[in-house]
């Protein structure tokens, strides 16, 4: 097969920006910290779980015999040794290979060894919580993870979709002491669970043979966390752990309603800074007792007091500087899922042995960052992430120096990706799955090659960042900008030549966004012309008069034209890029912007209506739903359970979603195209809502957790099996037991709705523009 060659011009970019970015950290003098960034233990759930006073305990193994384990799965083998111990003379082992003889099935594990431990049908309903040791033996990896699966045979089957599946980051040689706690699970008639290795292949100097010893399992019984529904996690307060910016709201919320005052608490000098009522009150989803100081600006560092709970420390202060830290660490979250880079402590530079194919071309993929927990790679959030990186980075080259060049270097990084994988027809790397580590050898089998595309949707994202690149690095580093341009002239023509009649809005938003910068790079007439074709188009795709004769809604877009189907996303969003390629039209051609402007206020009004819904959290609801539309009994039961407008139409707090759940990717994108509309219109109230999408984020939810990794306290480990915990990540998001419309967020860690993301992460420095 023949190698594509990259012109001289373009080799030569990518190899100045490959240089450059590798030896930024030792070129800036900055105040930022030393990158990766360790999260601190003590603020982690799992920390908090390992405190917790245990009512009862009953040992189910004491690994001194194999009698009730058995091995699961098509490699390795389990045996009893005296190897490894925790407590007494022998533990279970577990053997197996890294990968499998042939190339992996789909780009994702070759398949699994475990350790069964089997139950007659037992009734474990007085029970919540497994715990075990283990010990894992991979000498070489970084990074070490295990898979518990509970199995339960009674009305609740287990394992279900994204439920009964806890995956456990552990550290390499030495004991873990894993806590599960399974109150959500259906566990009346269990039938056993198993502790199980997947086969994820391995880094060069890493092993190829790996154990682990498992001992001391119990089951036990505590006070297990808040898992399902509105009400807040009790003693806890719900609160932003970050903190709260000035002139903006400032509210929390406490599980108890005999507090009737509550207190803010200066940490300088313990004095009492402010006091109020807890205002008690009833929304359309619960009762709840609200702590409101918005009133309240003065800068400092705080706690909140209510009875007998009190949270930790946060501060109060200009929006920047509460918010500062967020963005360095979703920074970080970035650096540490660069691909082909070496990450101290988490990968080699890595998959250097990935290809994309073009019928007889190729190019190698690695660059850019992880998409996610299983390490793929994907054109999609690449775009989106390096855009958001310069949109903030241009808001901050006055203000914040050190934040402005660190975002430089790192949007640099994937903007180098998108060019370095495009075959330069319209063809490029779109998806590449890799759910394992490689050997950087190319043609054995740990190779899954992936085949390039020629996607409009795809090409119009990489022009918008591209055109974005050429306008940020023109001073800096005219020799970059000048190919971005390049490449971005070239891949709008590209979209734009597969136009539709009917395109899609979304597609024709990505198209909108392009023609947009393009203008500013070039001031080209024929992007303007491109431009105003787009927003009329998706201006026709708007619901403008009420929906029905009996609901007074309108502002929301369909899919198209046809106005047949009305636009939502069950995982991924792309409806920012309708909203704010409207808002940028707007500004830049006023005397023409009449109707884009109605547009954006209709599709405001929709978004606070419906929002009000979900107050006082003010999650951003999924939307209005047509039953009419349903294609299954499962999608027809989820929409019923959502707010009933009439027959045909209801109101729907989450998604209508299959396997993939998770709402962090449409809340936060929604949340993006609302707050430039809230910019352009100068709508406080609509800015608030999306602030308070931050606050979910950071601790005002339910379940009072941290969302991003390694940001307040009280956060979760995500699914990172791969990479570890990384420091700012954000998961996928919160999402629904079974066709229930209420937020579900159980103690248990699995793809993908706890999954980390890079979309969420891009979205909030997005968000960040919007504040500064």
């Amino acid at each position: 097969m023949k190698t594509h060659l990259l012109s001289i011009f373009s080799l030569a970019v990518l190899l100045a920006v490959t240089s450059c970015v590798q030896k930024q950290q030792k070129e800036i003098k900055t105040d930022l910290p030393v990158m990766p960034i360790v999260a601190p233990y003590e603020n982690t759930l799992e920390y908090e779980w390992s405190q917790k006073k245990v009512l009862d305990t009953k040992l189910l193994s004491d690994a001194e015999a194999i009698t009730s384990w058995e091995h699961s799965g098509a490699y390795g083998a389990i045996s009893l040794s005296t190897e490894k111990r925790h407590k007494g003379n022998a533990s279970v082992m577990i053997t197996s290979p890294t990968k499998g003889p042939s190339n992996p099935p789909g780009g994702r594990p070759w398949g699994v060894s475990g350790a069964f431990f089997k139950v007659n049908n037992e009734d474990w309903t007085d029970w919540n919580r497994i715990s075990f040791w283990i010990y894992p033996d991979l000498p070489g990896f970084k990074v070490v993870s295990i898979n518990t699966i509970f199995f339960n045979d009674g009305e609740d089957k287990v394992p279900g979709v994204k439920n009964g599946h806890n995956f456990q980051v552990l550290e390499n040689q030495k004991w873990n002491k894993v806590y599960w706690e399974i109150a959500h699970l259906g566990r009346e008639k269990v039938t056993g669970f198993v502790i199980q290795y997947r086969l994820q292949g391995n880094e060069p100097g890493a092993a190829e043979e790996i154990k682990y010893y498992v001992d001391e399992v119990y089951l036990e019984k505590v006070d297990a966390d808040h898992f399902e529904g509105w009400d807040v996690q009790p003693n806890q307060i719900a609160y932003n752990h970050s903190g709260y910016a000035a002139n903006l709201p400032k509210t929390a919320l406490t599980p108890d309603p005999s507090v009737k005052t509550f207190s803010l608490i200066n940490t300088s000098d313990n004095s009492v800074a402010f006091e109020g009522e807890v205002k008690a009150g009833s929304t359309g989803i619960g009762t709840f007792n609200v702590l409101d100081f918005s009133a309240f600006n003065t800068p400092g560092t705080y706690t909140l007091k209510a009875g007998n709970l009190q949270t930790k420390p946060f501060v109060i202060n200009n929006f920047s500087t509460v918010y500062r830290n967020t963005i360095i660490k979703t920074i970080n979250h970035f650096y540490t899922q660069r691909c082909g880079y070496l990450i101290e402590g988490i990968h080699d530079a890595c998959h250097l042995d990935w290809l994309c194919h073009h019928g007889d071309l190729s190019v190698n993929i690695h660059g850019g960052w992880h998409d996610a927990g299983d390490v793929s790679q994907g054109l999609g959030n690449t775009s989106e992430s390096a855009t958001a990186m310069m949109e903030l980075a241009r808001k901050l080259e006055k203000t914040d120096p050190v934040l402005y060049e660190r975002l430089l270097d790192e949007a640099r990084w994937g903007t180098a990706w998108l060019m370095k994988t495009r075959f330069g027809d319209g063809y490029r790397a779109t998806w590449s799955t890799k759910d394992m580590w490689t050997d950087d050898i190319i043609g054995n089998s740990d190779d899954y090659q992936s085949n390039a595309s020629n996607s409009p949707q795809s090409n119009f994202m990489a022009a918008v960042t591209e055109a974005n690149a050429a306008i940020l690095f023109k001073a800096k580093d005219p020799f970059f900008s000048d190919y971005a341009l390049k490449c971005a002239i070239e891949d709008f023509d590209f979209a734009a030549k597969a136009d539709q009649p009917k395109m899609l809005v979304d597609l024709a938003g990505a198209g909108l966004n392009a023609a947009m910068v393009l203008y500013e790079a070039t001031a080209d007439e024929k992007y303007k012309t491109a431009a105003v074709k787009y927003a009329d188009y998706i201006v026709s795709c708007q619901q403008q008069n009420d929906l029905d004769t009996d609901v007074a809604l309108k502002g929301f877009f369909y899919r198209n034209s046809d106005k047949e189907a009305i636009l939502h996303y069950p995982h991924r969003g792309f409806e920012h890029n309708v909203v704010t390629g409207l808002v940028k039209i707007a500004r830049q051609f006023p005397d023409q912007a009449n109707a884009w402007r109605e547009a954006l206020k209709l599709y405001a009004g929709y978004y606070k209506e419906i929002t009000a819904h979900n107050a006082p959290y003010y999650m951003i609801p999924a939307g209005v739903y047509d039953l009419t539309k349903a294609r299954n009994e499962e999608e027809t039961e989820q929409i019923r359970e959502g707010i009933r407008l009439n027959d045909r139409y209801y109101i729907k707090r989450f998604p209508v979603w299959g396997e993939f759940r998770g709402n962090s990717g449409t809340i936060l994108t929604q949340a993006k195209g609302l707050a430039d509309i809230a910019n352009l219109l100068q709508d406080k109230e609509l800015l608030n809502i999306v602030y308070h999408q931050l606050e979910w984020h950071l601790g005002k939810n339910p379940f009072a957790q941290s969302l991003m990794y390694g940001e307040g306290y009280r956060y979760a480990g995500q699914y990172s099996v791969m990479s570890g915990n990384l420091t700012g990540g954000l998961p996928v998001g919160v999402q629904t037991h079974f066709n229930r419309d209420l937020p579900y967020w159980p103690a248990e860690n699995c793809h993908n709705w706890k999954e980390i993301w890079v979309l969420p992460s891009a979205i909030w420095l997005s968000l960040m523009c919007n504040f500064i």
